[in-house]
């Protein structure tokens, strides 16, 4: 692990937050959190499932806008999506098929096509470690 491009990222986390606010400390968690396990155990992260493994519980706004900054120029999280049918069948979806189903209010099907009038309780988000997670894991 690099540690010093490690602290080089905390440090950014500091300047960009404060290092007393409540996004620096669930960004720093998060972070640490990734990099305290294997690559291959972090496929698969919803919102919840990293809120328990931080042992972190603020504010919905104060930890969905620090996973929005790791999920931007940080690249520490990437986000990805899912649809639901209900069958307990998930399929992949692109950003492409998010937005189109936001723009034009339905979602077609990844697999069979159909049109989905009902699809915002049904389209999943869930998180991958990003490229600086594994930059920092990788490089010596």
């Amino acid at each position: 692990m690099n540690q010093q491009l490690k602290n080089q990222i905390i440090s950014h986390f500091a300047e960009d937050w404060g290092d007393s606010s409540p996004q620096f400390a669930i960004c720093e968690k998060i972070f640490d959190y990734l990099l305290s396990r294997p690559l291959n155990q972090l496929k698969h992260l919803t919102p919840g499932s990293i809120q328990v493994a931080i042992g972190e519980y603020r504010s919905d706004v104060d930890f969905l806008r620090a996973i929005q900054y790791l999920c931007g120029a940080q690249q520490v999280l990437s986000a990805h999506y899912e649809f639901f049918d209900g069958d307990d069948d998930y399929y992949p979806l692109s950003y492409a098929d998010v937005d189109d189903a936001l723009t034009h209010g339905t979602l077609v099907h990844p697999e069979t096509g159909e049109l989905i009038q009902d699809y915002k309780n049904r389209v999943l988000m869930y998180f991958k470690p990003g490229s600086t997670v594994e930059k920092v894991i990788n490089e010596h």
